[in-house]
Order: structure tokens, then sequence, then C-alpha cells
């Protein structure tokens, strides 16, 4: 884990399953559209090392977040 998003993770984690109580659906929309951009971004032949480190970022967290 990268030091400078250790915060942004330590939130989103507290966050994430609050928002799901609000709006139910939303960590598995959230995990979708992950799943489709990271998709479209291999498809195109774009993804570079730090995409792919953003995106096991994403999925860290929100594999993390209890919905």
């Amino acid at each position: 884990m990268n030091t400078s998003d250790s915060g942004a993770r330590y939130i989103l984690t507290a966050l994430l399953p609050r928002l799901e109580e609000i709006r139910p659906g939303l960590l598995a929309e959230l995990v979708s559209g992950i799943g489709q951009d990271r998709a479209a971004i291999e498809d195109s032949g774009k993804m570079t090392p730090q995409i792919a480190e953003a995106f096991a970022s994403a999925e860290h967290i929100l594999g993390r977040a209890p919905a």
C-alpha cells in the first residue's frame, strides 16, 4: 500500500458501508463500473502500470468495504 493513499483508504473503507446503507447496490455498481473501465482501457491498449495500480487500489478498497 502506498502511504500517500492510506488516509483515503481509511476514509473510504469507513464511508462506503454507510453509503451502501443509504443506497443499496452502490458497491456492486462501483465494482461493475471499475471492471468495465479496466476492460475498456486494456482493450484500447492504453493500460499503464500506474493505471493498473489505481485499479488495484480501488478494488482493494471495495473489497474491504462490507456490503
